[in-house]
């Protein structure tokens, strides 16, 4: 009976420390990456900063959790940082967390 107690209490510490690694890891971000606010309506144009700009046919978004979201599916305002491809056109937007928009705003 002891046994089972101590594997248990084990196999749950097992997996709150494991949870608590993998909370805390730390997504690459490329460090060309331009940081600025983005306003999205479900279309395949947005706004980043002040400007309108055409996001590219391929073009991928990734939310804070790092999956990738639909552009079509994106509204309101945003804190992003996003890369442009060789025509000028949007090519990749990371979501930004808040502890990633000051870490990176304040470089």
């Amino acid at each position: 009976m002891i046994r089972r107690i101590l594997t248990l209490v084990s196999t749950v510490l097992a997996l709150l420390l494991s949870s608590l690694a993998v909370a805390q890891v730390v997504r690459p971000l490329p460090a060309d990456l331009v940081v600025t606010t983005m306003t999205a309506n479900g279309s395949a144009v947005v706004v980043l900063g002040e400007r309108q700009v055409q996001l590219s046919p391929a073009a991928q978004v990734r939310g804070q959790d790092n999956l990738i979201i639909q552009p079509a599916s994106l509204y309101g305002k945003h804190r992003v940082g996003f890369k442009q491809d060789l025509q000028g056109m949007v090519h990749r937007i990371w979501l930004l967390t808040d502890d990633e928009y000051t870490a990176l705003t304040s470089k």
